[in-house]
C-alpha cells in the first residue's frame, strides 16, 4: 500500500494536476475550515463563503485537469452544490419559522381550521408586512431562524460534493 501524497497547495492554488488522495485531502481541509466558518458565526458572511467557495473550485479544477478533462466542469459542481446549499438553507428556515408564523395569524384573528382563510391571510399584503415588522422588531428571532439554515445548509453543500467527488476522485 503506497502513502498517500499531501501536497496542500492543490488544494489552495489552482495551477496544479491533483491526485486522487491529494484531492480529498483538499476537501477535507476546505470542509473543516467551512464548519470552523459556520462555528464560529453561523451567520458567516458572503465574503467568507466566497473564499470556501474557491478553494472547492480551485480542488475540482485541479483533479478535472490531472484527469484529462475540461475543468470548467468544477463550475457546474459548485453551482450544484450551492443551490442545494440554498435550498436546504431556506427549507430549514421555513422550518424553524413556521410555529411562529401560525402563532402570529392566530394573534391575527385568522381561522386556522379554515384553509382558505389561512391562505388568504398568509397572501395578503398588509399580514405579511406585519410579520416583516415583527421579525424587524424582535432580531434575536430573526438571528434564530438565520442560525436554523445554517448547519443544513454545509450538510447539502458537503453532502452534494462528497457524492460528485467520489465519482471524479476515481475516472
Amino acid at each position: 500500500m503506497t502513502q498517500p501524497s499531501i501536497d496542500l497547495k492543490t488544494a489552495f492554488m489552482p495551477v496544479y494536476r491533483s491526485t486522487e488522495d491529494e484531492f480529498w485531502i483538499g476537501l477535507g481541509v476546505i470542509a473543516a475550515l467551512d464548519a470552523l466558518r459556520i462555528s464560529f458565526s453561523p451567520a458567516a458572511g458572503l465574503l467568507s463563503w466566497l473564499l470556501i467557495a474557491f478553494f472547492v473550485s480551485t480542488v475540482f479544477i485541479n483533479r478535472y485537469r490531472a484527469l484529462g478533462k475540461p475543468s470548467i466542469l468544477s463550475l457546474g459542481v459548485l453551482g450544484g452544490a450551492t443551490l442545494v446549499k440554498i435550498i436546504t438553507g431556506l427549507f430549514a428556515m421555513a422550518v424553524r419559522a413556521y410555529p411562529q408564523f401560525v402563532t402570529f395569524l392566530e394573534s391575527q384573528g385568522v381561522n386556522m381550521n379554515d384553509p382558505a382563510a389561512v391562505q388568504a391571510a398568509a397572501s395578503d399584503p398588509v399580514i405579511q408586512q406585519a410579520y416583516q415588522t415583527r421579525l424587524s422588531s424582535d432580531p434575536e428571532f430573526a438571528m434564530a431562524i438565520l442560525h436554523a439554515g445554517a448547519w443544513p445548509s454545509v450538510w447539502g453543500f458537503w453532502l452534494v460534493l462528497a457524492a460528485v467527488g467520489y465519482w471524479t476522485a476515481r475516472r
